[in-house]
């Protein structure tokens, strides 16, 4: 991020307003908690997963806490599994990063939804092995409807038999920034590259999604892999015109 917006970020981490959702996130992180007797991180890597990784571990003291991480095959993002593997030793945590088979073959490229499938496979493994009650999620009401749709008065929900709970839910992209800036945190530098591209580090399509993937084309992956990671995009662009053919 260029000096202006950094400056820009310093100024919010100031504000009541910050931190006042940064209190109630570290409430709700000390309730699930309390509430759960072995909760997981799930972590992506991303500014938002960073965020309550760092919040989770070092802002609460639960530096103990499982997490996971896939890394979503051939679509992964150049560098992503490096910088959380990075970030977990820096900042706490037990690590189970994991993969899959349809990950790192052509089904990623050429068909709709076999990362997710990949994604929540690995983890109900280690679910059923080491007994996880709660997964935390870096998700936020800001990001989309469906996301803000998702809980009601309380960022914790069990209706789906597994409990998720969203302690950063009312954070504003504009938070994360300041937070991350706040506590000179280490972030993945598509970040950078992406914030260039759209002239804005708060632009709603900066976010960390998997290359040239028809799943995430709503936030641009496609356009995006293309003008930051050519190489790799254009394999995979090879794996689907084979197919075409």
């Amino acid at each position: 991020m260029n000096d202006l917006e950094r400056r820009k970020f310093e100024l919010h981490a100031d504000g009541d307003g910050y931190h006042n959702r940064i209190v109630d996130a570290k409430d709700w992180i000390h309730r699930v908690f309390d509430t759960f007797e072995n909760p997981c991180l799930n972590y992506s890597g991303g500014k938002d997963s960073l965020v309550l990784l760092h919040l989770v571990t070092q802002g609460c003291g639960y530096d103990d806490v499982d997490i996971y991480h896939f890394d979503n095959g051939l679509l992964r993002v150049p560098g992503s599994d490096d910088f959380v593997e990075k970030s977990v030793v820096e900042h706490g945590g037990n690590l189970y990063a994991r993969t899959s088979e349809k990950a790192n073959n052509e089904e990623m490229v050429l068909e709709e939804g076999h990362g997710y499938n990949g994604f929540w496979g690995e983890y109900w493994d280690l679910v059923s092995e080491h007994g996880w009650d709660v997964r935390l999620l870096g998700i936020r009401a800001a990001e989309s409807n469906s996301r803000r749709d998702r809980f009601d008065d309380t960022p914790i929900n069990r209706d789906d038999g597994h409990a998720t709970a969203a302690p950063i839910h009312q954070l504003t992209t504009r938070d994360v920034w300041a937070y991350i800036v706040d506590h000179d945190l280490d972030y993945h530098d598509i970040y950078d590259e992406q914030g260039a591209l759209y002239g804005d580090m708060e632009h709603r399509s900066n976010r960390l999604v998997t290359l040239y993937d028809a799943e995430f084309d709503s936030l641009g992956a496609r356009e995006i892999s293309q003008f930051l990671y050519p190489s790799e995009t254009n394999e995979l662009k090879a794996i689907e015109q084979t197919d075409w053919e």
